[in-house]
């Protein structure tokens, strides 16, 4: 009778446990990462800003594939170049054919200098934005149709360096995409008075 009992009460427990079990709401689900063409908290398009470089603006994304020559080699985008830089030259071919999103992770499993990257990694980044706009009229001329309006990389993934993040950070890659703009409105005065 005792060894009935037992059985009863584990029986008991297990099915109690099972029940709990079920109605125990799961997780949830992992939040959806954006994508490229979504407008996501904290992106504004207007008159005075183009904050969050996404949809008709994606292309002032260094995740933008279009073809940029840097330092002797070809890359799909600026982004690999970029990440390309972190490396002595005779370990770059290897983001000469990346997409963006591979070259950057390859960049976080590929060891490299990290002090000399400090050093030059903003140098970099001019140079290869500079590139970027240099090399593809068309974007050249978009960015120059952005007028005045402040440039800002609101980024839903934490960049407070080169964006910004849920309003904090230093933008610097808007910095230096208006910085490019005005070197570009500047090279076309000058053009305009040569003629």
């Amino acid at each position: 009778m005792k060894t009935i009992r037992i059985r009863f009460t584990v029986l008991l427990a297990l099915l109690f446990g099972a029940v709990v079990w079920a109605q125990t709401p799961s997780a949830a689900p992992a939040a959806k990462k954006p994508n490229w063409d979504e407008k996501f908290d904290g992106v504004v398009h207007d008159a005075k800003m183009i904050a969050g470089f996404v949809g008709e603006y994606r292309w002032l994304s260094n995740f933008f594939m279009c073809p940029v020559k840097w330092e002797g080699r070809s890359y799909t985008s600026s982004e690999a170049a970029y990440q390309s830089g972190k490396y002595p030259p005779a370990e770059r071919d290897v983001f000469m054919t990346l997409d963006p999103d591979p070259a950057k992770k390859l960049s976080r499993t590929k060891p490299y200098d990290t002090a000399v990257w400090e050093a030059r990694k903003e140098r970099t980044m001019r140079e290869v934005v500079t590139a970027k706009f240099a090399q593809n009229r068309e974007l050249a001329e978009k960015l120059i149709a952005t007028g005045d309006r402040v440039l800002e990389e609101t980024n839903w993934w934490g960049d407070k360096i080169w964006g910004t993040y849920q309003g904090v950070g230093e933008n610097k890659l808007g910095i230096l995409l208006m910085d490019v703009r005005a070197q570009l409105l500047k090279e076309r005065a000058a053009g305009k008075k040569a003629k």
